[in-house]
């Protein structure tokens, strides 16, 4: 599996961005529920639609093609669902559509973390996918999400506009290591989390060139602070590589109010990471 990574600053992208100069593409395909490698069984599930935030929708070639997500599109990591329909309503179910995202900025081009769709069945594919950036309306169209569909050799290609706004607390942050260059961490907490442990998961990737793949051999050490209240809590636990560049390990807060969680990455027993990398988190 590759996935595709990389957020700083709004003002550290875009001069990265402007590096870069990133045609973008895509060489994946929708994994089928029959063959689910290290997917879980839940990520085959389809979801129901009173649940999911309703995106954007459009009709092409007699297929009404409807985009769904988690929750309202940050720059930050979410699940995006797209759904196919004939145009009297029957489901359709394509072993060869493809999606992944790209935003357009004029003459410049660049993706974001994807992996690739899964088939849920009934017309339904989910992709978990992270938008490094908003939109700027003065910079181009913004993000789209690019849907391929093969008939023989002929591949036709439909970008569908998803809006993405702000996210109010940053969710991926980038720093250089030693031996990685410059990696991209994405943290997937809630803004806002009850008072306790946690688990907490994030995703790393990368960079190489103009495509981010994933990090498994990294332990992320832990370290939750409470600024206005100068302490820090204990019982944190390290998050260690669970694979496709996933780690998952446990974070305390010991009463509510405004928490940093410090992120350090450790590599074959050294500090790794060049960069402060922390998150806020509002605890309840």
């Amino acid at each position: 599996m590759h996935i595709y990574s990389r957020v700083g600053t709004v003002e550290g992208l875009i001069f990265l961005l402007l590096a870069l100069s990133v045609s973008f593409s895509t060489s994946s395909c929708t994994i089928d529920p029959s063959k689910k490698d290290s997917k879980n069984a839940a990520d085959f599930i389809r979801p129901k639609e009173t649940d999911l935030v309703r995106i954007a929708d459009t009709v092409w070639e007699a297929t009404k093609y409807a985009v769904f997500a988690d929750a309202k599109l940050n720059n930050k990591y979410h699940t995006i669902y797209l759904r196919l329909r004939d145009t009297l309503g029957k489901p359709i179910n394509d072993k060869s559509l493809d999606f992944y995202p790209e935003m357009s900025m004029g003459r410049m081009k660049h993706g974001g973390p994807f992996e690739p769709p899964i088939a849920l069945g009934e017309g339904w594919y989910s992709s978990r996918m992270v938008f490094i950036m908003a939109d700027i309306p003065q910079m181009g169209t913004g993000w789209q999400l690019h849907t391929i569909r093969s008939h023989g050799r002929i591949k036709d290609t439909l970008a569908i506009k998803i809006p993405v706004t702000a996210a109010a607390t940053m969710r991926t942050m980038s720093s250089g290591t030693r031996d990685d260059s410059r990696v991209f961490i994405s943290c997937l907490l809630p803004d806002s989390v009850k008072q306790g442990k946690h688990p907490i998961r994030f995703l790393m990737n990368k960079m190489d060139g103009h495509h981010f793949p994933v990090l498994d051999h990294y332990v992320i050490k832990l370290k939750t602070t409470m600024p206005a209240m100068g302490q820090e809590s204990l019982g944190n636990a390290a998050a260690e590589s669970t694979g496709n560049g996933y780690y998952e390990g446990t974070v305390n807060f010991s009463m509510p109010g405004r928490w940093e969680v410090i992120v350090e990455l450790w590599k074959a027993g050294k500090k790794s990471n060049q960069d402060d990398i922390k998150y806020l988190i509002q605890v309840n």
